[in-house]
């Protein structure tokens, strides 16, 4: 069997999922839901078990909540999802990556509200101050091993953005380029895919690469790469899934409980 094949078929279901179908909505919100919706549920399907996919808001322990989300993608094995009055938060930690659903970024705004959704993750303390640490299996973490998502790619959370078309390739380059110039590269945009047209990544020592941290170009895809473009968003995205670190999240913390009053008896009257 041969991967690209199946994957340009089932590029064609989604298409008409994400297009065909959803443009049939005559509401922009609902229109935009179901874009949303078709999305998660590809990704829940072919990512790794392990993960959950879902849309909210991501929090940190020191109250930092980011803007709502389209597509929150956590370690189901780490974290836990609070829904408060049909809204779901996330703790930080256990959160492997985010993106915003577009039908269309057709204006150098939507695409600007896109990556100001994106740092609104990007900024939150996923380290809680230094004291976070690397999960590095079941419920496994290394004393010694640092987690610093303000300097190491895999510690961070990935950011994409998907759309149906956009601007032109040279329209969004050179907005991609005001924006990384002007902004820290912890916060840079990690993936950009308008699946009828291009895909935006970065390239890096060693070759095609989502790190901001490590980037050296820009990287777009050619005219004559269109139909693989959804096996190779995917594919860039599952691999940073699977290579990913999350951490711990320490509820004392989010619940502001790290000091109680209390008295203290013998074990034995």
């Amino acid at each position: 069997m041969r991967l690209s094949s199946t994957f340009r078929k089932i590029s064609k279901q989604f298409k008409v999922e994400f297009d065909e179908l959803a443009a049939e909505i005559s509401h922009n919100q609902t229109a935009g839901e179901a874009r949303e919706y078709a999305l998660r549920s590809l990704l829940e399907k072919y990512l790794a078990r392990r993960v959950g996919v879902d849309r909210g808001f991501v929090i940190d322990a020191h109250g930092g909540e980011s803007k709502q989300i389209d597509v929150v993608i956590y370690d189901k094995t780490v974290g836990t999802v609070f829904t408060i009055s049909g809204a779901n938060y996330l703790p930080c930690e256990a959160v492997i990556a985010v993106g915003e659903v577009k039908s269309d970024i057709l204006s150098a705004k939507k695409l600007q509200d896109a990556l100001d959704k994106i740092k609104s993750v990007k900024e939150l303390d996923r380290s809680n101050n230094g004291k976070n640490l690397i999960i590095s299996g079941p419920g496994v973490s290394i004393t010694g091993l640092k987690f610093d998502p303000s300097t190491q790619h895999r510690d961070q959370i990935f950011g994409f953005i998907f759309t149906s078309t956009s601007m032109t390739r040279e329209s969004i380059i050179s907005c991609l380029q005001g924006y990384n110039k002007r902004t820290d590269r912890r916060y840079w945009m990690n993936l950009f895919c308008a699946c009828n047209r291009f895909l935006v990544s970065y390239e890096c020592p060693g070759g095609l690469s989502p790190s901001a941290i490590d980037a050296i170009y820009l990287y777009c895809t050619e005219e004559s790469e269109v139909p693989d473009l959804l096996l190779l968003f995917y594919s860039i995205l599952a691999t940073f899934v699977d290579q990913a670190h999350v951490a711990r999240p320490d509820y004392f913390s989010y619940a502001q409980v790290t000091k109680t009053k209390a008295t203290y008896h013998e074990l034995l009257g």
